[in-house]
């Protein structure tokens, strides 16, 4: 061997140093990622449901409630709520502190409009949450539940709740046709 690639010896342990950062701060940098990814397909999922409301001439199908809950002064890992007369969809911070996308969806408004307007809001869901959409893979960060439940009431509680700051109430105005 030349003195060029000659093999150099280790230095002792009180001499090596770690080049690498630690799992540990890798974790964290790759959770911000991918919380900022998960919170940018939540805020395109909400705008695209929105557009989906505006195809309604009742006012009622084309309202919805958005709630931040980070301002709402309660300790909880809800971060955000999007409720409307047909899906409730939820950004929330899972126990690892994950950000997560939960959608329900309404029975009575599914079977009162059958399932078009519900598989147009699951596009919306998978079409920004796709391995293809983002830069980070987030998209085993959707949870859609599988049973139809009963959304109406709660989100007509929210529309007649007590105003507060942290709840706005809009509604979509009609496009037409």
């Amino acid at each position: 061997m030349t003195k060029k690639n000659a093999v150099k010896p280790l230095k002792t342990t009180k001499e090596m140093t770690v080049i690498a950062p630690t799992e540990e701060i890798l974790l964290a940098q790759n959770l911000e990622l991918r919380n900022e990814a998960v919170e940018q397909a939540y805020k395109n999922i909400i705008k695209g449901c929105k557009e989906l409301l505006t195809a309604f001439d009742t006012l009622r199908y084309r309202m919805h409630v958005t709630i931040d809950h980070t301002n709402s002064g309660k300790e909880t890992n809800l971060i955000n709520e999007f409720i409307s007369y047909f899906w409730d969809i939820t950004l929330t911070r899972n126990r690892f502190n994950y950000y997560m996308i939960y959608v329900s969806y309404d029975e009575e408004a599914l079977t009162r409009f059958g399932h078009k307007i519900f598989n147009r809001m699951l596009r919306i869901v998978f079409n920004n949450t796709n391995i293809t959409a983002t830069d980070i893979n987030i998209e085993n960060s959707v949870r859609i539940d599988h049973s139809a439940t009963d959304i109406q009431i709660f989100f007509l509680n929210r529309l007649l709740s007590d105003p507060k700051d942290y709840i706005i109430v809009t509604a979509e105005e009609k496009v037409p046709s």
